[in-house]
């Protein structure tokens, strides 16, 4: 059985787009991948779960910026091996392997200079089940992909699912229930809204609802703006100066 994990992504912008490449997820060709960040969540998921992406109190309306099925959980030191335009300090691999002495994680990682969680990276891999880089599956329709400004407005529908889930945060589970949530606040518990998370065991459930709303729209996805990788965008586009979709 698979589980669902839905969380708000604080990185969004106002016009429902990542701020940079080495925010996760992170869109890359035909798949998104999740590096740092959300500690509480990361090492629960397995393959064949879902992630969803909320856009935060800055949007409105908020909507489900990408849906994210698991293809593999891999170490970040095999996705440094296997995706090395992924690394940092461009994108979303902060560390790299290393053979080293004294405990975990300095006995197996370095920070890499200049990439995210400088001061950070540490607790972000520690204990050993935080080592966990996800990979989506290859994008078909909504999955796979960043939706942003066409991804499905969190309804009334959409908003009565969220209540089902159950609701965790940074000391593990919360609630067996979100019912604090809301259209301005989906995810709440008490007087927190940031560090949570939601837990569902029907996320195919939330899939149909997102694609319920997404059927008929005819929307190029492709075409929706991503941040890319600054090398990349110069070899693509024959452009130094970055730009933010060179497709």
């Amino acid at each position: 059985m698979s589980t669902g994990f839905i969380y708000i992504v604080n990185t969004v912008t106002k016009d429902y787009s990542q701020k940079g490449f080495s925010n996760v997820p992170t869109q890359y060709d035909d798949r998104l991948y999740f590096g740092p960040c959300k500690v509480s969540m990361r090492p629960k998921v397995n393959r064949g779960d879902y992630v969803f992406g909320v856009s935060p109190a800055k949007t409105h309306p908020r909507r489900i910026v990408f849906i994210f099925h698991v293809e593999e959980c891999i170490t970040f030191g095999e996705a440094y091996k296997r995706f090395s335009d992924l690394r940092g300090p461009a994108g979303p691999i902060h560390v790299k392997p290393k053979k080293g002495e004294g405990s975990y994680p300095y006995s197996s990682y370095e920070h890499i200079p200049g990439s995210m969680h400088r001061k950070s990276w540490e607790s972000d891999l520690a204990p050993r089940e935080r080592d966990a880089f996800l990979v989506s599956s290859p994008r078909s329709g909504d999955l796979g992909c960043w939706l942003g400004e066409f991804g499905p407005v969190v309804d009334g529908e959409i908003l009565a699912f969220f209540k089902t889930c159950s609701v965790h945060g940074f000391t593990g589970h919360l609630s067996d229930n979100n019912t604090g949530g809301s259209k301005r606040n989906p995810i709440a518990y008490g007087g927190l809204y940031t560090g949570l998370h939601l837990e569902t065991n029907k996320p195919e459930a939330l899939v149909s609802l997102c694609e319920a709303q997404m059927v008929g729209k005819n929307l190029n996805l492709v075409r929706v703006p991503v941040p890319e990788h600054r090398a990349l965008q110069r070899s693509r586009c024959g452009n130094r100066k970055p730009r933010r979709n060179c497709r």
